[in-house]
């Protein structure tokens, strides 16, 4: 999709919970088009549509709950990057993420939540009148509503795993809906996966250039793989979830097709997979569409659909520089990720990670708080690419949910019969003439995961993937005397707090998560 179209008179719906009645709902409206009478034709169903995916750019919210990349938190959770930022007092909700000491009024966790719960309920609405719109046929019906169940199950996934105990609903909520209980988080992951099998057969194979963005069937398919490795590894053992509804040879079989079937393949070069010539590359499965004609600005937040994990990650240039652009200096690198690199033998290295000293980029180090030498490259602004205005908010970097070579370390981690083919296809095109081949063994899977996907947010779920033991050893190691403290609990069960003004909100029928 070139563009999502933002309706939030129709569409918006801040919190989980809406607030009292007041007098003035029962005005009459300032436009013509409301809820009741909005569900009618194709084109509703896709500005309808449009709002949903729409949700899956927010990171900005309101006030002190803005500025929460998804990708960044995770990144700054994890032991691959700090908090930074000019200071302690720049974004001290951050910093709070990295040292594992996050208040149950922390800000970014109640925008995490509220975002996430924003792109459900636009999902609900759709999905509870899609049977009022008129469609153009039986097919283009079942992809509309495909796409919707997708982006529900999408939010629903993060959900659960940034906080647990999350209420499940599958209608959009009303004022009265005060006391919504939490599910049993395996409830979640059943529902997860089961969505996500209906689906599969609803959705297209091959999204139109004009269209590009949307979710496909390949991408269903790659979610369920994530889902049942995140539920294998970490819902089962910590959660104590129950089985999903679909084996595991079946989900090898949908990873198996997408990598014989969906056209998409690994890109040959690595550095091509970024910056703007790498918007919508063919081993793209699916990504969230950053652009830069958008109306956001301080006032309003959220109307920015641009990457801001691009602002916040860049350093603070001195002066101009020819290729990169001034940035805020938030998720700095810890140098225990760019140690792991071989940095003569391994094409990522260069394209991943920034070292001004070895590139020669004057930098405002006094300026940058827990500052170690080193910034992620893949999404950092660059000046050929610096918006015209709102320069902040607008930065055109696409943001990659599922790529090929993910699928294909899914698969090898799964156990298919091509694991050691696979595994050596990612790593032969970051070694090029030194690739070694090296069993595919689960170690060895994982910390070619930490390599192959630096910035992109996988990595601290990966790490609970491994064991809340091994996430607090590896994630606590990055600690730096007087300067930068970490303290990963492993009684917190790797969770968020659940936001403390829900509970509220909910009348305390919501609980708080363990540790808290």
């Amino acid at each position: 999709m070139k563009k999502y179209i933002i309706i939030a008179l129709i569409f918006s719906l801040p919190m989980l919970v809406t607030g009292c009645i007041d007098d003035f709902l029962s005005h009459d409206p300032p436009v013509e088009r409301v809820q009741d009478n909005f569900y009618q034709t194709q084109s509703d169903a896709e500005q309808a549509l449009y709002a949903i995916y729409e949700t899956l750019t927010f990171s900005h919210g309101r006030g002190n709950d803005g500025f929460h990349p998804i990708d960044l938190v995770s990144n700054i959770l994890s032991d691959d990057a700090y908090a930074g930022g000019s200071g302690s007092g720049d974004q001290p909700e951050l910093i709070d993420f990295n040292a594992h000491s996050i208040s149950v009024t922390n800000g970014k966790a109640l925008g995490l939540w509220s975002d996430r719960f924003t792109g459900i309920y636009r999902a609900n609405l759709l999905i509870e009148n899609i049977n009022e719109i008129e469609f153009a046929n039986q097919a283009t019906r079942d992809y509309f509503e495909g796409e919707a169940r997708f982006i529900r199950a999408y939010h629903y996934f993060n959900l659960v795993r940034l906080f647990g105990n999350v209420p499940l609903f599958t209608r959009p909520l009303v004022a009265t809906d005060i006391r919504v209980q939490q599910a049993d988080p395996g409830e979640v992951y059943e529902f997860i996966a089961q969505e996500l099998v209906e689906i599969i057969p609803m959705m297209r194979e091959n999204i139109p250039n004009a269209e590009l963005g949307r979710a496909s069937t390949w991408a269903a398919k790659a979610l369920l793989g994530r889902v049942y490795l995140y539920h294998r590894d970490y819902a089962v053992p910590v959660l104590g979830a129950g089985p999903l509804p679909v084996s595991e040879s079946e989900v090898v079989g949908h990873l198996e097709d997408i990598v014989n079937n969906s056209g998409h393949a690994l890109v040959s070069d690595y550095a091509d997979l970024w910056g703007t010539a790498g918007n919508n590359n063919n081993e793209a499965i699916f990504s969230v569409q950053h652009i830069t004609n958008t109306f956001g600005d301080w006032g309003f937040l959220n109307g920015s659909i641009g990457n801001w994990a691009a602002q916040m990650g860049g350093v603070r240039i001195v002066g101009f520089n020819p290729t990169y652009a001034r940035g805020w200096s938030f998720q700095p690198v810890t140098p225990d990720l760019v140690n792991q690199f071989d940095a003569a033998a391994d094409s990522r290295y260069l394209v991943s990670i920034l070292d001004p000293a070895t590139e020669g980029v004057s930098v405002n180090a006094g300026e940058m708080y827990q500052w170690q030498g080193f910034a992620f490259k893949k999404f950092h602004p660059r000046t050929a690419d610096t918006p015209s205005f709102n320069t902040e908010f607008n930065w055109p970097y696409n943001r990659p949910v599922f790529r090929v070579a993910d699928v294909m370390l899914m698969a090898a981690e799964l156990g298919s019969a091509n694991a050691q083919s696979y595994f050596d296809q990612v790593r032969q095109r970051a070694y090029g003439d030194d690739f070694v081949s090296i069993p595919a063994t689960r170690e060895n899977i994982m910390e070619e995961r930490r390599l192959e996907f630096a910035a992109e947010g996988h990595r601290y779920w990966d790490l609970l993937r491994m064991g809340l033991d091994t996430a607090a050893e590896k994630i606590n190691a990055q600690a730096v005397a007087g300067d930068i403290s970490i303290n990963f609990r492993t009684e917190r069960l790797g969770l968020l707090p659940i936001p403390q003004t829900e509970i509220n909100l909910s009348d305390n029928t919501l609980r708080q998560n363990p540790g808290y």
